[in-house]
């Protein structure tokens, strides 16, 4: 019997099936890129570049993370894939590749927050005091778009020069630390309403602005994280039912309200795109239009006409993506967040620390949420509400957010893996079979 490591000790138990996983990203990340390179007669000098830097990347950052934690590569590989689909949509679709270069640039810079998230999911907690002094200064950048407004009817950018970004995305990740830190408390109301204040606050604020689908998923974050770290469930069976008819009560006055026309309009829109009243409408009906005439397995890359949709890179990325791969391709895409779903619900029911388990699920349910009501969308089935598309729509705030939250994940799952190895040692008197 010879010793192992506690990074030996992973891959002993995950390498026999995430290997071919890997090997599958980076091909698919290859042959798209090439095929996008040598559409149009002459080489396209970028896609052929990302044909190598794609799958370079992937794997490079897949040994540096090997390097710093135990995490789980599997989830790694997943958030790889669908970075990397991100970057092929943008370049295919767009036929430039201005923003397909920009969003790998985001990519680039997200893997550092990627890292500086594994660190803080891998920490047994944030100082509380430092929470609390951060709470005050959190609500104030939210406040930012009302004071450094963009031409959007909906305030919630921020544009300072050159740069902009969404608040409401950089503050998902730090709500989720802070929430899991507040619920992970045994001691109760004293200490779980500060910090479900500070998440009523920042509800109010994205009310404000409007930005409904970032309320939606606050608010979405803050009662199931409230659910499982205190098991209250007819308190939040009560929230549930008062948030229920706060929005009935809303909609029913929402015409009547000047201040609110836009999200009237909105509405409005959802419900008859094919009216020709709103001006508006025109990126719904373009979208579904999109979607359907992809057929059952796409136009072929690079070959639809998903830009003629608005804000395709990041509202309409899901059509985009239907159109140009098909109905299959884009079922097996929300498999691979139903499976992101089910491998962090996994890492944090088998946390030894409430505030680790409370961490994993918040990023989770974030993850889903927002995926969910961008497809729904698309689809027609709930109304367009801005938000994007985790990992694959256009944006640096999106990016950067969506890659923090992943770290934080990967975090908890190098805590994860170094517990189980320690039982491992007690349980064979210090070694470990290495067969």
């Amino acid at each position: 019997m010879a010793g192992i490591t506690p990074e030996g000790y992973r891959k002993k138990m995950t390498r026999t099936y995430e290997l071919p996983l890997l090997y599958m990203v980076m091909l698919f990340q290859f042959a798209c890129m090439l095929l996008l390179a040598f559409r149009d007669g002459p080489v396209e000098t970028f896609s052929l570049m990302m044909s190598v830097c794609l799958p370079a990347g992937t794997y490079i950052g897949l040994k540096i993370l090997e390097r710093f934690f135990y995490a789980d590569r599997c989830i790694y590989i997943l958030v790889a894939f669908l970075l990397s689909l991100g970057v092929i949509l943008l370049r295919a679709v767009l036929k430039k590749e201005t923003e397909a270069s920009e969003q790998a640039l985001f990519i680039g810079v997200g893997f550092v927050f990627l890292l500086i998230g594994a660190f803080v999911g891998s920490r047994s907690g944030m100082n509380e005091k430092f929470l609390f002094f951060m709470m005050p200064v959190c609500l104030v950048m939210m406040l930012l778009p009302f004071v450094f407004k963009t031409s959007s009817a909906a305030n919630n950018w921020v544009r300072i020069g050159s740069v902009q970004f969404q608040p409401s995305e950089i503050m998902k990740p730090v709500l989720i630390v802070m929430l899991a830190r507040g619920f992970s408390d045994k001691d109760g109301w004293r200490k779980w309403l500060v910090y479900i204040a500070f998440s009523v606050l920042a509800c109010g604020i994205l009310f404000m602005q409007p930005d409904l689908g970032s309320l939606v998923i606050f608010f979405f974050i803050t009662v199931s994280m409230f659910f499982i770290g205190t098991g209250r469930w007819k308190t939040t069976l009560f929230v549930l039912a008062l948030a229920a008819g706060g929005v009935g009560a809303f909609l029913s006055v929402l015409d009547k309200v000047p201040a609110f026309s836009y999200l009237a309009s909105r509405i409005a829109i959802w419900k008859n795109p094919w009216s020709g009243e709103y001006e508006n409408a025109r990126q719904i009906v373009q979208g579904l239009i999109s979607i359907a005439s992809g057929g059952y397995f796409g136009a072929g890359l690079g070959l639809g006409s998903a830009d003629r949709v608005a804000v395709v890179s990041s509202d309409y990325i899901f059509a985009a993506l239907t159109e140009e791969f098909g109905t299959p391709f884009s079922l097996l895409v929300l498999g691979v967040y139903l499976l992101i779903l089910i491998r962090v619900s996994v890492i944090a029911m088998n946390a030894r620390s409430r505030y680790h388990a409370l961490l994993s699920f918040g990023c989770v349910f974030a993850l889903t949420g927002q995926m969910l009501l961008i497809v729904c969308g698309n689809l027609h089935i709930l109304p367009l509400t801005g938000v994007t598309l985790p990992f694959v729509s256009a944006g640096g705030s999106s990016i950067l957010a969506s890659m923090t939250m992943a770290g934080l994940v990967l975090g908890v799952s190098s805590v994860n893996a170094e517990d189980e190895y320690d039982d491992l040692m007690r349980l064979s008197n210090g070694r470990w079979r290495d067969e």
